[in-house]
């Protein structure tokens, strides 16, 4: 599967991207980014930041680099990206976000949580974890959740920047 992790030039994309071994990589991020490819993953630009067409321009690089799904870790690009989910699907464009009527459960705009431990599913399956399996059990398997996540204070929560 080859994915589109925004954020891309941040620490928290970087150790995602360790994680999603087996797939296609994409670290994409505003303005001027790098020009690297690696064995792991390739770097992209996403243009200039524009938060009235946010998803819309998402949507149009994932359709240029032609990805199978979408990892967006910006906090201001998860509204925009939740509420266009079904455009993303009508492209075979997975959004990895919980869905909408699930989203305020696991993210809050003003809060950036950080742990250690983490999880990232994808149609509900843990693709990889650092969390005990035992507790995984207990979090997230009823709701077929996408995304990747911290594990604090007993929960979930959506992994952001």
């Amino acid at each position: 599967m080859k994915i589109l992790i925004t954020g891309g030039t941040s620490a928290a994309a970087l150790k995602l991207s360790n994680a999603l071994i087996g797939h296609q990589i994409i670290l994409a991020d505003y303005g001027d980014v790098p020009s690297i490819k690696s064995a792991a993953f390739t770097m992209v630009s996403l243009g200039d930041k524009n938060d009235d067409t946010i998803a819309h321009n998402l949507l149009n690089n994932c359709l240029d680099h032609e990805v199978d799904a979408i990892l967006p870790l910006q906090n201001f690009e998860i509204e925009p990206v939740s509420k266009s989910a079904v455009l993303f699907d009508e492209f075979n464009i997975k959004t990895l976000i919980p869905k909408r009527e699930i989203l305020n459960a696991y993210f809050s705009i003003n809060q950036i949580p950080k742990s250690s431990e983490y999880t990232i599913y994808i149609d509900g399956e843990v693709v990889f974890t650092t969390i005990e399996e035992t507790l995984l059990t207990l979090h997230g398997r009823g709701e077929n959740l996408n995304g990747a996540f911290y594990f604090m204070d007993q929960k979930l929560q959506l992994i952001t920047i």
